[in-house]
């Protein structure tokens, strides 16, 4: 809107989609990780597949749409790509295509995939800052990475590492939940969210500050 050769940019004051991004996270690699280490029995196969699809599916497609209505990197791209993971495990659970140990040769390498997609947000997180994301999201990588080699390895013995690695990813999704969900609460860092340079200045710096090249920023430039 154009007032006195001024323009006036409205933003709309939303909660950060990280907390559902990690909680996400957290149940799928955990139900995952069960059912790989054979806590959860193999003939339950397409129950597992079932609760991938209901939990982290929806959450990780949420917290996509608001991430990138609040241009976070980890929150938007890292979601998505979240989101579009567990689909496809999920569907292979309750469709199988193999009968070795761990998921499916295209599914391996779907992983795999996966995981170099996530080394994107987890980079731009760095990039800014934002260490607390970075980590986590580097840590799913390697998670999709080892699930990738049980894939299509086939062994055992990869399913147990990937499973494992699944519940360390748990861990770390849960620790920055509850971090980035108490500090945008409090509105300030109860826990260590490992901010540095401009991901500190963002939740400490005046509003003007916060202005200083708006119009450069996406949805706002005329180019994406």
């Amino acid at each position: 809107m154009q007032n006195d050769d001024r323009y006036v940019v409205s933003l709309r004051p939303i909660s950060t989609p990280l907390p559902l991004t990690f909680s996400g996270l957290l149940i799928g690699s955990l139900i995952l990780s069960a059912y790989e280490l054979y806590w959860i029995p193999r003939s339950e196969q397409a129950a597992t597949g079932f609760m991938l699809l209901a939990l982290p599916l929806p959450l990780h497609l949420v917290a996509s749409v608001f991430g990138f209505l609040a241009r976070s990197a980890a929150a938007a791209t890292g979601s998505a790509v979240l989101a579009a993971a567990w689909l496809a495990i999920a569907l292979d659970l309750v469709h199988p295509t193999s009968t070795g140990s761990g998921p499916s040769a295209a599914v391996g390498m779907m992983c795999a995939a996966a995981a170099v997609a996530l080394v994107v947000p987890a980079v731009t997180e760095v990039a800014v800052g934002s260490f607390l994301p970075a980590v986590i999201l580097t840590l799913a990588a390697l998670r999709f990475v080892a699930t990738a080699v049980s894939g299509l390895a086939h062994q055992t013995a990869w399913a147990h590492v990937s499973g494992w690695a699944g519940i360390v990813v748990a861990a770390g999704a849960f620790y920055g939940a509850l971090a980035l969900e108490i500090e945008g609460t409090t509105n300030h860092a109860v826990l260590p969210t490992l901010r540095r340079r401009s991901a500190k200045s963002a939740v400490s710096a005046p509003l003007q500050a916060q202005l200083h090249e708006l119009e450069h920023a996406p949805g706002v430039r005329r180019v994406l």
